[in-house]
């Protein structure tokens, strides 16, 4: 936990800004959305809702612990976070589950979802299309195998992978991908839509090696994939956050706000510990 702990801070200075120029904003005054008609977005005076009294959020749900399902229901740290956030904007949420690689995209439109959360790392290509919360986690890349696989090691995975030949499956649209891109130019990517996907992938003997964040690869090989091992952890500094549409940027001040609030009273260090991440 002490990543986030130091990353803490970060949200809790990005977001003192937002509280200032929110200064006299109540929740209620700022996310009451006004009368839509059907198909456009609801509007109030700062902030636009795509379904009056609603945060939709976009999200991939198959990426353990941050977003998936069970028994029909969602969980994980980054849904049960937005939740809060909600709360704090005295909104609901409805969740709109969709492949990981159309999120951006779908905020960017402004008509699909008003955020999306799942784990998105900040890019600068990302930053083109939509705006971001403060950063509210930091996570980085590891590579993993099968533990009967003692050809590709921690001490040579950066020769033993980027060979032809050699398959590595990577979630689409991620940014294991573009790492695996730049790392192993020689190997074959073999993209899937989810973490799941790609473990599944390496189980049955179609990959070599798999790409995802180390919280991922932690969790996932300690519950589902027991036969699958982390080799080697990459640092790599991902700061995770909240996609918002450049054209609302009321409500990212209100997310950022929330944010800050919620990461002093303890709920974000409560969450990741029911989550076990670290």
């Amino acid at each position: 936990m002490y990543k986030f702990k130091k990353f803490g801070a970060v949200v809790a200075a990005g977001a003192f800004a937002a509280v200032l120029a929110l200064a006299g904003c109540s929740g209620n005054g700022g996310t009451s959305a006004g009368s839509t008609d059907a198909g456009s977005a609801a509007k109030s005076d700062s902030v636009q809702l795509v379904t009056k009294g609603k945060l939709t959020v976009g999200t991939s749900a198959e990426y353990e612990p941050f977003e998936y399902m069970e028994d029909g229901d969602y969980k994980g740290f980054d849904l049960e976070l937005i939740k809060k956030i909600a709360e704090k904007l005295d909104l609901e949420v409805e969740y709109k589950n969709v492949d990981f690689d159309s999120l951006v995209a779908g905020v960017a439109s402004g008509t699909k979802y008003d955020c999306s959360i799942a784990a998105i790392t900040a890019t600068p290509d990302r930053k083109k299309e939509v705006d971001f919360s403060d950063s509210y986690y930091m996570d980085d890349q590891a590579i993993v195998t099968l533990k009967d696989n003692t050809a590709i090691t921690g001490d040579n995975y950066a020769d033993e992978l980027n060979k032809e030949g050699v398959k590595i499956a990577v979630q689409s649209g991620s940014t294991a991908e573009s790492f695996a891109k730049e790392n192993f130019p020689n190997a074959e990517l073999v993209p899937f839509k989810n973490a799941t996907d790609c473990f599944s992938a390496l189980q049955a003997s179609k990959a070599d090696a798999l790409v995802t964040n180390r919280s991922v690869a932690s969790q996932l090989t300690a519950s589902s994939f027991d036969n699958c091992q982390t080799i080697k952890q990459v640092s790599t500094g991902e700061e995770y956050a909240i996609a918002v549409n450049k054209d609302n940027p009321e409500l990212t001040k209100k997310i950022n706000e929330a944010l800050k609030e919620l990461t002093e009273d303890g709920t974000v260090d409560a969450l990741m510990e029911q989550y076990n991440i670290k």
